[in-house]
């Protein structure tokens, strides 16, 4: 896979990654479930940290999110994706700064590190 495939592919999964958490749904679930990597390392915006099972149990749904990437640093099989998530609802508009780092693992990418804060 070529640097700008895999950039490519990056941003998809970033992008999607609101979108399912927006839905959060048990199809929403089970996709976030599979590309989270077996052990995940959260750190919310309030700044409680979290692993995998309590941020999936965590997940429902939600006013929309938009996901704005930042930039993509790619390193062999691991990635630093920057990105910015704004949730707009009828009152307010609250947006976080995401650093999300992601290994590739058999030939698939996970999310293994997650650390955002509201901007």
């Amino acid at each position: 896979m070529t640097d700008a495939a895999a950039e490519r592919e990056l941003a998809d999964i970033n992008v999607r990654i609101g979108l399912e958490e927006s839905k959060g749904d048990e199809a929403s679930k089970k996709w976030l479930h599979d590309v989270i990597a077996p052990m995940l390392a959260f750190r919310r915006a309030s700044g409680k940290l979290d692993g995998r099972i309590a941020y999936l149990k965590s997940i429902q749904e939600s006013d929309p999110r938009e996901t704005t990437i930042e930039a993509i640093h790619l390193h062999g099989d691991r990635a630093i994706v920057r990105c910015v998530v704004t949730m707009r609802t009828a009152e307010e508009v609250k947006r976080y700064h995401n650093l999300r780092l992601f290994v590739r693992v058999d030939g698939k990418w996970r999310l293994l590190g997650w650390a955002n804060e509201q901007i």
